[in-house]
């Protein structure tokens, strides 16, 4: 009977050592990486290959290993600091690593498409669909700024961890993480249940000027006969963009609050870009920043409530 305790006695006991951030990052992994794979072999068949589906079997190869190496290095060295703190950093990582494969896998999970239902959204609140009605503005000058703006969501994600991080500040800097990945994994999931291809995707035949300025009525044309396939993105809604730079803000108001004259403008330029090129219809940012309140009021919560099951689980 003893040995037949051992196994899910082990596994409660790995599970009681997880954060709950890094509980969830497991979670997501396992399926994650199946649908990374089965988009490769999809992909291949297909001819569609390219270099974004290997770089996605990669990128989970990346994850595992660092998950894998952090395990290990704790087992090795359970008192080292230089492992807290890589610790403390792994799941926002991984958060990301999970991000950049999931825009090409939902459409294996979820075929019931919403983005005509985004668009009728936006055309009933402003009577256009902010994209199209954005393209009067296009010049090669404007689209590098926003490219430029865009671009910044790479560094003002975890900015401001990494600047509590940097001051040592573990406590703050470990709640902005969180509630950041929370805010990432919720909206992950909301990918999956409204799957929606962004407008350069799915309007792409209204579209008669490209981003560097110039006509393209041919390329309009052609893009009629535009078929959305599996492989395709269908990470519009909400937007993550929206979100987690607004929740940058509210952790820079927070904590490090001298920041915020640099953030601000970035930010407000980074949210316009989203709709100058292309990759959010306007109710995904409203969904965006709706989600980032949600995820301040939730991550402490449920930091607490797996804190707590931790402690009963713990043998006496």
């Amino acid at each position: 009977m003893e040995s037949r305790k051992t196994g899910p006695g082990r596994l409660r006991r790995l599970v009681g050592r997880l954060r709950v951030e890094e509980a969830i990052a497991l979670a997501f992994l396992a399926p994650t990486a199946y649908l990374t794979l089965y988009a490769h072999r999809y992909a291949q068949t297909h001819g569609l290959l390219g270099a974004r589906f290997p770089g996605g079997v990669l990128r989970f190869g990346l994850a595992v290993l660092l998950l894998g190496a952090l395990w290990g290095a704790k087992r090795l060295w359970p008192q080292s600091s230089l492992i807290d703190r890589l610790r403390d950093v792994l799941p926002f990582v991984t958060c990301i690593l999970i991000y950049t494969n999931l825009h090409d896998t939902i459409g294996f999970v979820n075929s019931h498409d919403v983005h005509q239902v985004l668009v009728h959204l936006d055309k009933w609140l402003f009577g256009v669909e902010p994209c199209v009605w954005a393209e009067r503005f296009i010049t090669p000058a404007r689209t590098e700024v926003m490219v430029f703006f865009y671009g910044n969501f790479a560094w003002l994600a975890p900015c401001v961890p990494l600047i509590l991080l940097f001051q040592r500040r573990w406590q703050d800097f470990r709640s902005a993480v969180l509630g950041i990945v929370v805010c990432f994994y919720l909206g992950y999931g909301l990918y999956l249940v409204f799957p929606a291809a962004p407008p350069r995707l799915y309007l792409a035949q209204e579209f008669h000027v490209n981003l560097k300025g110039y006509p393209n009525m041919l390329f309009a044309l052609e893009q009629r006969t535009l078929s959305l396939l599996p492989a395709d993105s269908r990470a519009a809604f909400p937007s993550l963009h929206a979100a987690v730079t607004l929740l940058v803000l509210f952790y820079a108001w927070r904590y490090t609050r001298r920041w915020l004259i640099l953030l601000v403008p970035l930010v407000l330029g980074l949210w316009v870009s989203t709709i100058y090129l292309r990759h959010h219809y306007f109710v995904d940012l409203l969904a965006g920043w709706a989600l980032a309140p949600l995820a301040v009021w939730l991550a402490p919560r449920l930091d607490r409530w797996w804190n707590e099951g931790v402690r009963r689980r713990a043998p006496s």
